[in-house]
């Protein structure tokens, strides 16, 4: 355990010996080790795919399977992509007209601002609000009920089930990408990977090397669905009616 951990963690030592005096053994320090596993073929599923055939893959998916939209950027393009994706979902279909209140928020991770500038995307029909932490919970999750667009910048992308990963964070609220009708998911090329097996990898390392955990990872995939009464399908239950998901090629 490193010092930031130990700071973080009160009496961790007191607790663990107490647990292991009550079982009436002596307290194990020493890490167990990882069977060896006899089949490793959830590491061969498409391992030797490039990214871009991983990147044709998961749109592949996304349209057939899961029903949600899929496009293709440029880290110069991507201000005119996102703006178009989010004015999409904030068309009034019945009178084929922009809303004129119609909303969006974006998430503060710095990386997609370093991308974006959130007043590119705003025009008078259409209102932009980014994430603020310093504002607190009330005013960043009224703005996310009433919105139609959430736009976040997702970890990674699994090519296999078209699943968007996202880290929680201070800048990213979990809200952004569950309560405005539409989900708008920002992912690089670069970070595309086949499957649940390399991202759930990643965060073992994460934690083997003493890195700080996210409080919440959300694999997602596509817009919010359920098929458990007779197998009928059913889009929109219990979170965002529609996704995006926009893949930026230089990146």
């Amino acid at each position: 355990m490193d010092h930031q951990t130990a700071q973080r963690i009160y009496n961790r030592d007191s607790f663990l010996d107490n647990i292991a005096q009550k079982l009436g053994r002596e307290r194990k320090t020493t890490p167990v080790e990882r069977p060896a596993l006899k089949y490793r073929c959830h590491h061969d599923v498409m391992a030797d795919k490039s990214q871009d055939e991983l990147k044709a893959e998961l749109i592949k998916y996304t349209e057939t399977a899961l029903g949600a939209r899929a496009l293709e950027t440029t880290k110069a393009e991507l201000a005119k992509t996102l703006k178009s994706a989010c004015l999409y979902y904030c068309n009034n279909e019945e009178e084929d007209a922009a809303r004129q209140d119609s909303e969006t928020i974006l998430s503060a991770d710095e990386r997609l601002l370093a991308l974006v500038d959130p007043t590119e995307l705003a025009d008078k029909q259409h209102s932009v609000h980014v994430w603020d932490q310093s504002a607190g919970y009330e005013p960043n999750i009224t703005i996310a009920e009433r919105a139609q667009v959430g736009v976040v910048f997702a970890e990674q992308a699994l090519a296999e089930s078209g699943t968007m990963v996202l880290y929680s964070n201070p800048a990213q609220g979990r809200a952004v990408s569950l309560l405005p009708e539409a989900s708008v998911f920002i992912v690089p090329q670069s970070t595309l990977i086949p499957r649940l097996t390399q991202a759930t990898a990643a965060l073992h390392e994460k934690a083997k090397n003493g890195e700080r955990i996210p409080s919440c990872v959300n694999f997602i995939s596509g817009p919010s669905s359920t098929a458990d009464i007779e197998l009928i399908k059913v889009v929109g239950v219990h979170g965002p009616v529609y996704a995006t998901y926009i893949v930026i090629n230089d990146m």
